[in-house]
């Protein structure tokens, strides 16, 4: 293989975990409306490490809100 084309200087497996993540929020958001409380406990996680990730990834949560 040439290893040229292997480095890409960012890691694969970690930028396609953070994409994965990132969809997975987003449809919870959208399933909850935007209520990050409910998309939280959906989750599995906390309220605080929502907030984290959703600044992470850029997410506007304003946009999953009806009305």
């Amino acid at each position: 293989m040439d290893n040229d084309k292997l480095h890409t200087g960012e890691n694969v497996l970690e930028r396609c975990g953070s994409d994965c993540e990132k969809i997975v929020i987003i449809h919870a958001l959208t399933r909850t409306k935007g209520n990050q409380s409910v998309t939280a406990k959906i989750l599995g996680i906390t309220k605080r490490i929502l907030a984290s990730k959703v600044l992470k990834y850029g997410i506007d949560c304003k946009q999953f809100r009806c009305g």
